[in-house]
């Protein structure tokens, strides 16, 4: 059984609570063979078939939201396709281990959210870049800050209790204020002279990158 963790802030964040974010891991197990991650509010497990309907019905609801993270509005794709390619994703980062994709529903089992590490990368060093987005019904209450952190406290603890990466890049765009925010309170540091355009959605824009190390990580949260 791996032990619970809990995540403490030495020093108030830049914004937030500022209060302790207690996460438990859950191991795989027979009915369900994927880790997840609980907090108080949240609980941060695998996209699964039987989360088409809901997966779906979210999609449609806040599809303006969330085209800016999602292909939602490309030509030729549906939500049914878009969720298709979630679930796919998904199994392939499980079987790879080169992603940790999690969706986060609420204790009524309510899907709020997803907080996902793509493009891992191990060697003497151990690196990942992450992603993240909220129903937009659901902003304003500290969800976002609770899901992003459970998420790096799994993902920065040592293996075999977490993933035992070292530094996770966040990729904002320079007008996303909240976003740069939230980041900030989780304990990221932008950095001064990288940038690069990625797809949001299905536009091409400059995104900035933000780090967090585990030195940092520690430092502030261990």
């Amino acid at each position: 059984m791996v032990p619970e963790v809990n995540v403490e802030s030495r020093k108030p964040p830049a914004v937030g609570t500022g209060r302790p974010v207690r996460v438990h891991i859950t191991a795989p197990t027979k009915d369900r063979p994927a880790v997840s991650i609980e907090t108080p509010r949240l609980v941060l497990r695998t996209l699964e078939p039987t989360d088409r309907p809901a997966m779906i019905e979210l999609y449609e609801s806040a599809r303006e939201h969330l085209s800016k993270v999602l292909p939602l509005s490309e030509d030729g794709k549906t939500p049914e396709s878009v969720f298709a390619r979630q679930i796919e994703l998904t199994e392939q980062g499980e079987k790879s281990g080169k992603s940790f994709r999690r969706i986060a529903t609420n204790r009524a089992g309510t899907i709020v959210g997803a907080f996902n590490l793509v493009v891992i990368r191990r060697g003497f060093e151990n690196y990942a870049d992450v992603n993240f987005w909220l129903d937009p019904k659901r902003t304003g209450v500290g969800l976002a800050r609770e899901g992003l952190l459970a998420l790096l406290s799994y993902s920065l603890a040592d293996l075999p209790e977490g993933l035992g990466l070292h530094r996770i890049d966040a990729w904002v765009q320079p007008d996303n204020i909240e976003s740069q925010k939230l980041v900030t309170s989780c304990g990221f540091k932008k950095s001064q002279d990288d940038a690069s355009h990625l797809t949001t959605g299905e536009d091409w824009k400059v995104h900035e990158r933000w780090e967090l190390n585990i030195e940092a990580w520690l430092r502030d949260f261990g």
